[in-house]
């Protein structure tokens, strides 16, 4: 099994947006066996990815499709022994589960100077973890094009990150699919969106960092 976890010690930029999206991706699209972990207190992963329907409680369990179950576990991941391909994880913005975490790739949104700085507080914690960090920029462009290339300078100076080469957009449709509970890619004009293009691109490449190509 390959684990990916989706941390910011700030909240608000994007960590559950792209863990819901990249789960979805990899069970609906790729076909593989997926579980999406809620480690953050409010449980949206596991609010959005049933489309609401389910009541958010402690070791609540949700089977999304044949391919994708939820987990409701807050600030501890749970000790599982599933035979899934791909474990994403919803991290809530807290210091102690920088370092606690085990997973092979450790993906952190960033959506201004603000959200980069609070990285650096736990930039070793998630150093030694040995996981491979990988920064994206998300929807810094609603700043200004000056705002986003300062942004992607002082993400070229941190050590030992990969910095994703496209920066997500500030894109109605990702804001819809929020409110919808649905990927982008499902909500009214998010097909053909940007946002739904650059979407699938991340989730794509996350997963070929993770090694796993998927079966479709």
């Amino acid at each position: 099994m390959k684990s990916v976890v989706f941390y910011n010690n700030k909240g608000g930029v994007g960590k559950t947006t792209f863990a819901v999206h990249c789960a979805l991706r990899a069970a609906e699209y790729h076909g593989l066996r997926t579980i999406a972990i809620g480690l953050d207190r409010q449980g949206d992963v596991l609010r959005w990815i049933s489309g609401g329907e389910v009541s958010v409680g402690d070791g609540t369990v949700h089977q999304h499709s044949p391919n994708l179950t939820v987990i409701y576990s807050p600030n501890q991941q749970p000790n599982l022994r599933l035979h899934v391909d791909l474990a994403v994880m919803d991290s809530s913005p807290s210091l102690a589960l920088a370092g606690s975490v085990r997973t092979d790739l450790v993906v952190v949104p960033v959506d201004g100077r603000l959200a980069l700085e609070d990285l650096q507080n736990a930039l070793p914690d998630l150093l030694e973890s040995q996981a491979k960090l990988l920064v994206v920029i998300n929807r810094a462009d609603a700043g200004g094009a000056r705002t986003l290339a300062a942004l992607k300078r002082a993400c070229a100076k941190v050590p030992r990150i990969t910095v994703w080469s496209t920066p997500v957009p500030d894109s109605p449709a990702i804001k819809r699919a929020a409110e919808y509970y649905r990927p982008v890619w499902e909500v009214p004009y998010g097909e053909t969106s940007a946002g739904s293009k650059i979407m699938k691109e991340l989730c794509d490449d996350i997963l070929r960092m993770l090694g796993l190509g998927g079966r479709r």
